[in-house]
């Protein structure tokens, strides 16, 4: 009979397998772009060892981690690379959950059928799945993968760039269970079941945050687009001017890449009115004082001066989508529904952006070099700022579409007193109608 370690290992050896493949995967593509950037600059003075490291500090950034640097602590999360461990924990996730279906009677979960070599995707249930199978499954990959974050700061901590394990704890448990979780639920087959299952109370309004808080980004990030393509000119003469050549070109253009959601958030955060930190300055759509920034080309894009008065009206646009947007969402998640639990929802949804909007600032945020030198917006402020201008936005809209919907489809309400009133001046220009022409005989 095998012992307890041996059957323990049966069971889930393939799912620690992926997990800890998955996350490699990503420490893998981010060294072979270090090292061949490294391997072809000649006029580099750094070993392997040293890229390495540099390789590996920036797969913990990506993970969260706050790395002590000789100059300060960089504690900046570039988006772009925030993706590898997301998506590696999705993908263990959803592997750990297929296999997991192959174990389970018929009665307690859906089987893969196909009738080719390949296994077919498990169909899409209604059916709650089995929870307790879901959240092993999930704790399976995110331990798995949290331990061998650590195991690599841990690895290449030296004193001129020490992770901090606190940050590199938190950030990777944070990252691995998010994409978890989203895995496993997917490979359940499940997504649908576990979202229907909550009240429509907070459903409907997460929903409609959900597709506010996308609109703006998919509009800011839109925005971007066309800062970057008018301002094209301006950031050539920035790259010529630092001299990088080819191989220095394609390492910058890898880290700007790296960083640009965390710039259409910033433009966002400059959307809405609060602005983003550079440094010791700061850029918002009334003021800009532009410190210290690094050396990379797409920041020639800045704003040069405050906003003129007719800007103004094109920052109004992404509320202004956003909050039709959010009203349109719950009206069609609560039919039948009155105008002030209506209203309500859409006050809980807009909140709930806000929320997001905090989170996502918070996320795109950061130090690099010091405690003074923090570059982003201020999370709090931004989700002030989401909240209340989609809230009134959508408040609007709402009322207005059911105004309309009132002229419309029930100009009166059966029995109301504007329907009281009607009737009598209609009898009282009837009968004088009716009297006109005796007094005209």
């Amino acid at each position: 009979m095998p012992g307890p370690l041996p059957a323990a290992w049966a069971r889930h050896g393939r799912s620690v397998v992926s997990a800890v493949a998955t996350s490699a995967a990503g420490l893998v593509l981010i060294q072979f772009i270090v090292l061949v950037v490294w391997g072809t600059d000649t006029g580099s003075s750094a070993g392997p060892q040293d890229a390495s490291r540099i390789g590996a500090d920036l797969w913990l950034l990506a993970h969260g981690a706050t790395v002590r640097l000789p100059g300060g602590p960089v504690d900046l999360l570039p988006l772009g690379l925030a993706l590898l461990p997301i998506l590696a924990a999705t993908t263990a996730g959803h592997r750990t959950a297929t296999a997991g279906l192959e174990r389970l009677p018929p009665e307690r979960g859906p089987r893969p059928r196909g009738l080719g070599l390949r296994p077919a995707r498990p169909p899409r249930v209604e059916t709650p799945p089995p929870w307790g199978a879901v959240a092993r499954d999930v704790a399976l990959v995110a331990g798995t993968q949290t331990v061998l974050v650590l195991v690599i700061a841990l690895i290449v901590s030296a004193p001129a760039a020490r992770p901090d394990i606190f940050s590199v704890l938190v950030g990777a448990l944070s990252f691995s269970l998010t994409g978890a979780t989203i895995g496993v639920l997917s490979g359940y087959g499940a997504l649908r079941a576990a979202w229907r299952s909550l009240p429509g109370s907070v459903r409907v309004p997460v929903a409609s945050a959900l597709a506010a808080v996308t609109s703006m980004i998919a509009v800011s990030a839109f925005g971007v687009a066309l800062v970057l393509a008018a301002t094209l000119p301006e950031i050539a003469a920035t790259d010529r001017e630092l001299e990088a050549g080819v191989v220095g070109g394609v390492g910058l253009a890898a880290v700007q890449l790296a960083i640009l959601p965390n710039l259409v958030l910033w433009s966002l955060a400059y959307t809405l009115g609060p602005g983003f930190g550079t440094g010791g300055g700061f850029v918002r759509p009334d003021e800009v004082h532009v410190a210290l920034l690094p050396d990379l080309p797409v920041f020639a894009a800045l704003p040069p001066g405050p906003l003129p008065r007719g800007g103004w009206l094109v920052l109004a646009v992404v509320p202004v989508i956003a909050g039709t947007m959010l009203a349109v969402s719950v009206r069609r998640g609560t039919p039948g529904a009155g105008h002030r639990s209506r209203l309500g929802r859409i006050l809980v949804a807009a909140g709930v952006s806000g929320l997001l909007m905090m989170f996502a600032a918070a996320l795109s945020a950061g130090r690099v070099g010091g405690e003074s030198m923090r570059f982003g917006p201020t999370a709090w402020s931004v989700g002030l700022a989401a909240a209340a201008e989609l809230a009134v936005v959508a408040v609007l809209v709402s009322c207005v579409a059911e105004l309309a919907a009132r002229r419309a489809g029930q100009p009166f309400e059966v029995g109301s007193v504007r329907t009281a009133s009607l009737k009598r001046r209609l009898q009282s220009s009837s009968s004088w109608a009716e009297r006109a022409p005796r007094r005209h005989s």
